[in-house]
């Protein structure tokens, strides 16, 4: 299957249009402390180390601003319609098959308006997970290092 064959089949299947700007608000309203792959897109991965938070995820969609059609599967009405924010979570998709908030990271298939090349946008549950606990440790650490020298020093 060459570029065009794989672009021919995004358009066919239910697709809709959201601007980078708006899937990046959806993903700071409700995924901000999450970290993120990108599977197949060259033009994030050559400007983000992977993977990456949200915070710095979507400041790249902002500073791209650039329109995006994103896989809508299972619906009979999406045409390639622009769509806001409120509508990105619909079209989440999980590894796994469960549901919202589950132990499956979410991801979304998506392609740049005009490219071929179609890409995942995927959440690291793992990395979230890890990056957090390491955040945690760190503070304790912090609080009982500083407890010793409070107790040291009268």
């Amino acid at each position: 299957m060459n570029a065009n064959d794989i672009r021919t089949a995004m358009l066919k299947a239910p697709h809709y249009e959201i601007a980078s700007t708006e899937l990046a608000k959806w993903l700071d309203e409700e995924l901000p402390e999450s970290w993120w792959n990108v599977d197949g897109d060259p033009l994030l991965t050559g400007r983000l180390s992977i993977p990456c938070p949200t915070d710095e995820l979507t400041l790249e969609l902002r500073k791209l601003d650039r329109p995006l059609l994103i896989l809508a599967r299972g619906s009979q009405d999406a045409h390639g319609q622009v769509i806001d924010s409120t509508r990105v979570g619909e079209l989440a998709s999980f590894a796994g098959g469960r549901g919202p908030r589950g132990e499956d990271d979410l991801y979304f298939d998506l392609v740049w308006k005009g490219n071929s090349q179609p890409w995942l946008l995927i959440e690291d549950l793992t990395t979230a997970k890890q990056y957090s606990e390491d955040a945690i440790s760190l503070n304790s650490q912090g609080e009982n290092d500083a407890a010793q020298t409070s107790r040291s020093h009268p």
